[in-house]
């Protein structure tokens, strides 16, 4: 429509264009023959004044031959009026002729002095010496030499005259034949603007009732649109929601489980399910689902599902002609088609996402879901691994110091809640120094890793086990009594003795180490205290020969506890 209101407007402006043309192509057209008519006219009045010319000379001959004959003065007038009127047409030419014709006039006039100076002469013989005289003088034949060469310089100027009068009457014609061609021309054009006209009027009026008809359909689509906008400003609300919540976990169980229901309300009309890898990243694992998801094979290889062997979303509308997933050839869902959509974060694929009904599945959605989930999953592994990373030792796997601290006081207040009892021990490698100078640093290393993994077997699984720091260790083992604390710290101790650690297929030799306990709240009822007391315990324990379990009692010496 706007092309169309664009020609009509350059359609009139043409129009307005050429009713101007229509009126200065007559105009200057007619200007133009005109001047060619009125050279023309020049042309021909150059010639009129040159034949006068030659008359006025010829008439001034005649009168001077009529005198001589005759001897009366009457016979004179035509020679006077011929030289008045030669001098006239002479001006006249003069100012017409061109530069060429100007020459040749030029070189006339000592021609026609000559010739009036001859006439006079002969006059004045005529008169004073008689008629045989006169006739003698003008039978000399000199007059008739200066007619002649007066009249072929007339001639050479009367046949350029008429040259320039021929090429005058082509030019009219010419002129006046490219000015036809002009206006016929101009016609022309005015019937094509004319033509354009009507063609962008009548455009105008289809597409006026084109419009009409686009509008009815518009306010019906738009009505259907503001159906889709209200759905689609739900969706996103939901997954702003669902953004907000996934933001806050702290858990992957709560992660799951909030992920299942906004899908749930997302995806109303497709039941769906979603995969992530195992630790182990061999297979993929289901972690939430929703809706009817039928009951199938829970676990997976990644090769067996094309989205995530092709890194994009994999679409299925007929099972029978597309490429079906194998971990989905036996679902049920296969029916009504289905669509599974990597989950990917950092180019790092983290498992997918599949959903059923393929026809009402809104892809779009299904991709930006895929891509809030990725994000939330990859944010809260990062934390989680960060997290570990922050209360884990890198070298021995078991939690540091910072942990240490944070988790006895937690400790100890659920203990002084529950009026119960706890147990801190802390204890070192005997003589450690020795591993690290007998066989290098990466055998004092291996000890501590291996004393490590012979922690986490021997402690319950409340029970929690640091590096303390260097070759030092902790133990904090809540609701246990002194006994029986004795007995882990002794099981403990017996079990690195029977250590058998070899580096570079030399054996490091026997492992003792040392321990010391405290009691909580006999011996201290502060993390600081508690700690102060065990470590008390444990320098006894070195004091005493090492390898071996002291256990401090407040107020006394501390008390070592030998178990062999």
């Amino acid at each position: 429509m706007i092309r169309t209101a664009t020609g009509l407007k350059v359609g009139f402006v043409i129009a307005i264009l050429m009713l101007v043309l229509n009126m200065l192509v007559p105009f200057f057209g007619a200007r133009w023959v005109n001047a060619a008519l009125i050279e023309h006219d020049r042309q021909e009045q150059l010639g009129r004044h040159l034949q006068q010319l030659l008359s006025g000379l010829k008439d001034g001959e005649t009168g001077q031959r009529g005198f001589v004959i005759t001897g009366r003065e009457d016979y004179l007038t035509p020679l006077y009026q011929g030289f008045g009127d030669v001098d006239r047409l002479y001006q006249t030419l003069s100012q017409s002729l061109d530069d060429e014709q100007l020459l040749v006039l030029h070189s006339l006039r000592p021609l026609i002095d000559e010739q009036r100076d001859y006439f006079t002469t002969s006059i004045e013989t005529r008169r004073n010496q008689g008629l045989v005289a006169a006739s003698e003088r003008i039978s000399s034949g000199k007059g008739k030499q200066l007619m002649d060469g007066i009249r072929a310089r007339v001639d050479s100027i009367q046949q350029a005259t008429n040259q320039n009068s021929l090429l005058s009457q082509q030019e009219i014609a010419w002129r006046e034949g490219l000015s036809r061609a002009v206006l016929i021309l101009v016609a022309v054009l005015d019937l094509l603007v004319i033509a354009l006209l009507f063609h962008f009027t009548f455009r105008a009026l289809h597409e006026g009732r084109e419009g009409r008809r686009q509008l009815q359909s518009l306010s019906e689509q738009l009505a259907n649109g503001m159906q889709r906008v209200e759905l689609r400003n739900r969706e996103i609300s939901l997954l702003s929601r669902m953004a907000g919540a996934l933001h806050s976990v702290n858990a992957f169980d709560e992660c799951f489980m909030i992920i299942g229901r906004f899908a749930e309300q997302l995806f109303p009309r497709n039941a769906g399910c979603m995969f992530l890898y195992h630790p182990s990243h061999d297979v993929l694992e289901e972690v939430a689902h929703w809706c009817d998801w039928p009951a199938g094979l829970e676990l997976f290889e990644p090769n067996q599902c094309w989205a995530l062997r092709r890194g994009q979303s994999h679409q299925v509308v007929d099972a029978r002609k597309e490429l079906i997933c194998p971990h989905l050839q036996h679902n049920e869902l296969l029916h009504a088609g289905y669509l599974c959509v990597p989950l990917m974060a950092q180019g790092e694929p983290l498992g997918v996402l599949t959903l059923r009904g393929t026809p009402s599945v809104d892809l779009e959605l299904a991709e930006t879901f895929a891509e809030q989930v990725s994000l939330a999953v990859a944010n809260l592994s990062l934390r989680e691994s960060l997290r570990k990373q922050s209360v884990i030792d890198a070298l021995t796997g078991l939690h540091n110091r910072r942990f240490l601290d944070e988790s006895l006081r937690r400790e100890l207040l659920r203990a002084s809640r529950n009026q119960s009892s706890l147990a801190v021990v802390l204890l070192d490698v005997d003589h450690f120094k020795r591993f690290n100078d007998s066989f290098g640093h990466e055998a004092g290393d291996l000890v501590l890793r291996h004393l490590a993994l012979e922690m986490k077997r021997q402690v319950r699984a409340s029970d929690l086990a640091c590096r303390y720091g260097g070759e030092e260790f902790a133990l904090i083992m809540p609701e246990i009594g002194l006994d029986d604390a004795v007995e882990r710290c002794e099981a403990l101790r017996q079990a690195v003795m029977r250590l058998q650690v070899h580096y570079g297929g030399q054996a490091l030799g026997a492992i003792n180490i040392s321990l010391g306990l405290a009691m909580f709240p006999q011996d201290g009822e502060e993390a600081e205290g508690l700690l102060h007391a065990a470590d008390s315990a444990l320098y006894e324990a070195k004091r005493s020969g090492r390898n071996r379990l002291c256990v401090y009692q407040a107020g006394l010496t501390s008390k070592p506890v030998v178990l062999t």
